[in-house]
C-alpha cells in the first residue's frame, strides 16, 4: 500500500502564508501542516485552526531565522544564549546554527515550543525541522535531543527510513558512507525510543532557476509522487499567498505561490488517486514497525 501525506511547512511565518494553507485545507490535497510558533502570525494561525476543524498541524521546530523579518527563541535571548546571534534572533543559517548550539538549550527550546502550543488548546500531530537544523548540517547533529522529545511527548518525527528520502532532505544524487551511518544510526535510535517515522519524503527537485511556469512545477510534483515507493510517504510544500511581507526580499517566494495553486488544483488529487495512494494525516497513517521499508 501507499500512504500520503502532503504537509505545507511554515504555518504561521506571516499571514499571507496562514491563508494560503486554511485555504489548501478547505479546498484543495494539503492533509497536514507544521506550525513555527516563535514567528509574528502564529498566534493567527492557532486562531484559524480553532475556527477550523479541518486544520491539522505539528510543530515545525524553528531553530533558524533566514529572512529579512527576524524571530527568536520562545524562551527569550537570554535563557537560550547558544541558540542566538548578537541582536538576540536565531542564527539566519543551519551551519551558524550548527556551530553555536548547545543540546541542553535546545531541548529546552523545543519543550518550550511544543508547550506554547498545548497552552493554546493544540497538541502537534508530529514534529519536524526547519531547515533540517537538527540534522547535523555543517555541524554535530541534534537527532538525539530531538528523538528524545519526540518520544517524551509520542509524536511521530518526519524523517524517512529510506535512503532515497536522505536524498531529498539533502539534495544529493548519492548519499556518502558518512551520512549514510548517521541516517542508519537514527533510525535505529528512533526504534529503540519508539518513535514513529514515514517510510520516504520528496518534495519539488526542480531548482528555482529551472522553474519557470506554474506547470513546470505542476509537472515536477507530479514525478515526485509517482516516484514514491510502498509505505507512509510525505511531500512537503510551502504554500503561500504572494502578498507577504516576506516576499518582498525573496525572489523565489513565487514557488510558493504556485505551490498553493497547485494544492488547489483538481489534477494534483487526481494524479495522487491514478497513483493508488490514500491521502492520510500523522494521526492517522499507518507507520512501518522497525526494520520494515528500510531499504
Amino acid at each position: 500500500m501507499r500512504y500520503l501525506i502532503i504537509n505545507a511547512d511554515d504555518f504561521g511565518v506571516c499571514r499571507a502564508t496562514n491563508q494560503a494553507i486554511e485555504e489548501a485545507f478547505e479546498g484543495g490535497a494539503l492533509s497536514s501542516a507544521t506550525l513555527m510558533t516563535p514567528c509574528d502570525s502564529a498566534k493567527d494561525a492557532l486562531a484559524r485552526a480553532k475556527a477550523n476543524p479541518k486544520i491539522r498541524m505539528g510543530l515545525h521546530i524553528t531553530t533558524t531565522s533566514e529572512w529579512a523579518r527576524k524571530w527568536g527563541p520562545i524562551l527569550g535571548a537570554e535563557n537560550a544564549r547558544s541558540l542566538v546571534d548578537e541582536n538576540g534572533f536565531f542564527y539566519s543559517s543551519s551551519e551558524a546554527f550548527a556551530a553555536q548550539a548547545q543540546g541542553a538549550e535546545l531541548a529546552a527550546e523545543i519543550e518550550a515550543q511544543y508547550q506554547c502550543m498545548l497552552s493554546e488548546g493544540f497538541r502537534p500531530t508530529h514534529a519536524h525541522s526547519h531547515m533540517r537544523s537538527v540534522y547535523g548540517i555543517g555541524g554535530p547533529s541534534f537527532m538525539k535531543e530531538t528523538l528524545e522529545f519526540c518520544a517524551r511527548h509520542d509524536l511521530p518525527f518526519r524523517f524517512p527510513r529510506r535512503l532515497e528520502g536522505v536524498k531529498e532532505i539533502f539534495r544529493m544524487a548519492s548519499v556518502p558512507p558518512a551520512l549514510e551511518a548517521a541516517h542508519a544510526q537514527a533510525v535505529a535510535y528512533a526504534d529503540a525510543l519508539g518513535v514513529k517515522l514515514i517510510d520516504n519524503i520528496s518534495t519539488c527537485s526542480v531548482g528555482f532557476a529551472a522553474l519557470t511556469s506554474y506547470e513546470t512545477l505542476k509537472n515536477a510534483y507530479r514525478e515526485a509522487i509517482s516516484r514514491l515507493p510502498e509505505g507512509v510517504s510525505e511531500i512537503f510544500m510551502h504554500p503561500s499567498l504572494g502578498n507577504s511581507p516576506i516576499a518582498e526580499d525573496n525572489p523565489r517566494w513565487q514557488a510558493r505561490v504556485w505551490e498553493h495553486r497547485l494544492l488547489l488544483d483538481d489534477e494534483l488529487m487526481r494524479h495522487i488517486e491514478k497513483e493508488g495512494f490514500s491521502l492520510t494525516t500523522y494521526n492517522e497513517a499507518p507507520f512501518s514497525r522497525a526494520g520494515q521499508h528500510s531499504g
